[in-house]
């Protein structure tokens, strides 16, 4: 029996997974059995066993959770069908359709992504997928052209009017233009948490700005030059300030936003402490996570330029990408030194899976790295030493 399938990719805390497989077959069947399936799946990854990380294409059979009947749209009937869901298992060690190359330092999308899903000897389903879903697709995408910088970017519109705006700067990983586009974005740093039901009834609706760097932030040419080595030659200029500026500016006519509040991680935290240095009087609030501003190039100036600001930063002490000594942790001294009012900081030593979901070999909470202290911003699991997480701070400095 012939078939297709299209396949959902989900936003977890480590990424993204595809966790969901629509079978379409060409004949309806009775019944489906979860022991007689067999999914193997191959994608792009970089082998991490040698020293230059080089990209190969790798096949595993995906732990089947579930497989039933269903209509088109994936709900499970009762009747017989020719459609077929299957459910599989996602771990940060499994399912994802990205492609992590550690010499551009970029996530693109695998190619190939294949699964090859057989039933018995009954199926003959084709290998590439039809469609791809994803749960960023509430989000819309669009783009804007700003002198010689072109952006893509996406963005959510509430249901109900608002004139509140989130921008959210992804790290260096979601940037570039080759295999790739905003929902990558949307889907490493789990973005759809700013769309949650929870998140958006604490501002009664809030657009989501989510631009996509053509490069990366740091960059300050725009040609990536100051990269090399595995490592970027950061400092306090970036190519893409004013045009950045210029594409929120447009949002915002567009939309007839007067509140913004601006927050990123990584490459983007970066951006977002740099946003708030040059236009400290436009925003709301800051949001800087693991950001990676070195100290040694703020200014005095700068820092007495966002004295008034208000601001929440989040890291983790054993950050090993964006050393907290060298980057938040001195930067936070000379802003209490002045007196900044506002100031919240977040802080862990580790970053610990809290879903209960995730294991190591020992059976202990899974640890990721020290970076990655944007999980617990997406799960609103930050907490200041005033005792203020970090999505009441943004609620409520939004609708001052």
């Amino acid at each position: 029996m012939k078939g297709t399938y299209d396949i959902y990719i989900q936003g977890f805390d480590y990424g993204c997974s595809v966790s969901y497989v629509l079978v379409s077959l060409e004949k309806e069947i009775d019944v489906v059995l979860k022991e007689n399936l067999k999914v193997i799946e191959t994608r792009q990854m970089a082998d991490m066993t040698k020293p230059d990380f080089p990209i190969v294409v790798n096949s595993c059979e995906r732990y089947i959770e579930d497989v039933y009947l269903c209509n088109d749209k994936g709900e499970k009937v009762d009747d017989s069908s020719s459609y077929v869901l299957i459910k599989l298992r996602c771990s940060p060690s499994e399912g994802n359709p990205l492609i992590f190359d550690m010499h551009t330092q970029y996530n693109t999308y695998s190619k190939p992504y294949t699964l090859k899903i057989t039933y018995l000897d009954e199926w003959c389903i084709e290998e590439n997928y039809h469609h791809r879903y994803t749960c960023a697709d509430t989000f819309t995408l669009d783009s804007y052209t700003y002198e010689d910088v072109a952006y893509h970017y996406a963005y959510y519109k509430p249901l109900q009017d608002s004139k509140s705006l989130i921008v959210w700067l992804h790290g260096l990983g979601e940037g570039g233009l080759v295999d790739t586009d905003p929902y990558i974005c949307v889907l490493a740093n789990k973005v759809t948490a700013l769309i949650s039901d929870k998140f958006q009834s604490m501002f009664g609706g809030v657009h989501v700005l989510v631009p996509q760097c053509p490069t990366y932030w740091m960059d300050d040419d725009g040609k990536g030059s100051n990269f090399f080595g595995g490592k970027i030659q950061g400092k306090r200029y970036s190519y893409y300030t004013s045009s950045l500026h210029a594409l929120i500016e447009d949002y915002k006519v567009k939309h007839h936003i007067e509140n913004v509040i601006i927050c990123g991680c990584s490459n983007g935290g970066y951006m977002t402490l740099l946003m708030g240095m040059e236009y400290s009087d436009e925003y709301k609030a800051i949001v800087p996570i693991c950001e990676a501003m070195p100290d040694c190039y703020i200014s005095d100036d700068d820092i007495l330029n966002i004295k008034d600001l208000p601001m929440y930063f989040v890291y983790s002490l054993d950050d090993d990408v964006v050393d907290p000594l060298l980057h938040e942790i001195p930067t936070i001294v000379r802003l209490r030194k002045i007196g900044a009012r506002d100031l919240h900081v977040s802080t862990s030593e580790h970053v610990i899976d809290t879903s209960g979901q995730y294991f190591d070999e020992n059976q202990k909470p899974y640890q990721y790295m020290g970076h990655w202290s944007w999980i617990y911003f997406d799960n609103n699991e930050c907490l200041s030493e005033d005792h203020l997480k970090a999505w009441e701070f943004m609620a409520s400095r939004m609708l001052r």
